[in-house]
């Protein structure tokens, strides 16, 4: 994934977040305007420090307006090094709490979202233990989002095996993929797999827990988005490859490849779209290949093909036809042996920056994140940029760098000084002559 420059404007979603800045955010942040930046960096700060107490209260109303707030900074861009330690125990601590009580499934949803939001901010952190009596360095990375994922997993995994909310599912399986993404420090895949199991388990009911001795029955809703994030999960676990040869055989993923590829028939076009990037995702990585399941791909690209030609007409419906058009497009041609096809957004509120896509995995990765942070996705993308910081929401091997976006910004603001200077001389000498 390559940050450039010149850019395509992109159709984020709307989010509860501002702008880190109103205006040009990395523009704002050079010369004078870092003061104000850092203004607002440090209202979030102090928005956290102020959840962390009221999201252990017993009103159930003060709870959920304290966790809208913290949704809301966390949003908004800010450095993990802002966030000590405590601070960081605390909110996670109630933000469990919220998601085990059930009883308001806003809450719930709501708690979901900002410990994902808040793996987010804080990246994968320090691998080593932090003892108690430790104090907190706010330059050394502290705990991240593995201690996120240890501490969530069994909360979420739950919601998903019995809960029959739909928002509330939603919401706990995007979690869960996002803490999972990010948390790409630890050694070995454990959570990996275990997260995949469970986003599994709502894909195949078949496999997952029974309900009163019943296989659940999945919405399509819930699949497409549940496809969806275990597909993100799965960018993550190249590494299998190496270490679970097993895990990355053709035999232990051609059911799984082919459960996908019965998706790609389902009545729902949400559903069918997500199973073709998760099958151009397991083809690219080559966890399925033409020379062990030639029949299957063959298959799979003859479908691709259909969806890509599907004819517009009466009772067809129009939610996301182009969108599928053009993916299922763009997946025949990968699957005949082309690649996959390059995708832009903007990196910056000014347009001078952009991020481009070049492989499905980062596609996924992008699109994915782009959806779930909205508005909050340029807060964060310029924040990293500014700060040097590492950038989880892109890709864990991804590094955000000050290059030509940065520059861009920062010769607009010097040029908008000059001409700042030039009319104030200019209306000196008018006012000068004035007076003559």
């Amino acid at each position: 994934m390559v940050l450039g420059k010149s850019i395509r404007r992109s159709n984020g979603h709307a989010s509860s977040s501002s702008s880190i800045l109103d205006g040009d955010d990395t523009s704002s942040a050079s010369g004078g305007g870092m003061s104000i930046y850092y203004q607002k960096i440090n209202q979030r700060v102090a928005v956290l420090e102020k959840v962390a107490v009221s999201v252990h209260v017993s009103r159930a109303s003060t709870r959920e307006a304290a966790l809208a707030s913290l949704v809301g900074a966390l949003e908004g861009f800010v450095p993990a090094h802002f966030i000590g330690w405590h601070l960081r125990g605390e909110i996670v601590r109630g933000c469990c709490a919220s998601i085990k009580k059930g009883a308001a499934a806003k809450e719930a949803r709501l708690a979901l979202r900002a410990v994902a939001l808040l793996a987010v901010t804080l990246g994968p952190g320090s691998k080593r233990r932090i003892l108690p009596a430790e104090t907190y360095n706010p330059l050394e990375p502290g705990p991240g989002s593995k201690k996120i994922m240890a501490e969530t997993f069994p909360l979420v995994s739950r919601i998903l095996e019995v809960s029959t909310d739909a928002p509330l599912v939603i919401a706990a399986l995007e979690s869960l993929a996002v803490v999972a993404f990010v948390d790409v420090a630890a050694e070995n895949m454990d959570d990996t797999e275990a997260c995949m199991k469970a986003l599994w388990g709502l894909i195949r009911p078949s496999t997952g827990p029974k309900v009163a001795g019943v296989a659940r029955k999945t919405s399509p809703h819930v699949l497409a988005a549940a496809v969806s994030a275990w597909t993100l999960v799965l960018t993550t676990t190249d590494g299998w490859k190496k270490k679970k040869a097993a895990a990355s055989s053709p035999a232990a993923w051609r059911d799984t490849a082919a459960h996908l590829a019965s998706l790609l028939h389902s009545d729902s076009r949400a559903v069918r779209m997500a199973a073709g990037e998760a099958l151009a995702v397991t083809i690219e990585m080559k966890l399925l290949t033409r020379d062990s399941n030639g029949a299957l791909i063959s298959g799979v690209a003859a479908r691709a093909s259909e969806l890509a030609n599907e004819a517009a007409g009466a009772g067809v419906g129009k939610a996301n036809f182009v969108e599928q058009k053009e993916l299922f497009k763009s997946i025949t041609t990968f699957l005949a042996g082309g690649k996959a096809p390059a995708s832009s957004v903007r990196a910056s509120s000014s347009h001078h920056g952009r991020l481009t896509a070049s492989t499905w995995t980062d596609i996924v990765r992008l699109n994915f994140l782009r959806r779930f942070l909205g508005g909050g996705f340029l807060p964060h993308l310029q924040g990293k940029v500014l700060m040097g910081e590492e950038a989880p929401l892109i890709g864990q091997v991804f590094v955000v760098k000050e290059d030509d976006m940065a520059m861009d910004h920062k010769k607009k603001v010097e040029k908008q000084r000059t001409l700042n200077r030039e009319r104030q001389i200019v209306s000196d000498l008018k006012h000068g002559s004035s007076h003559v």
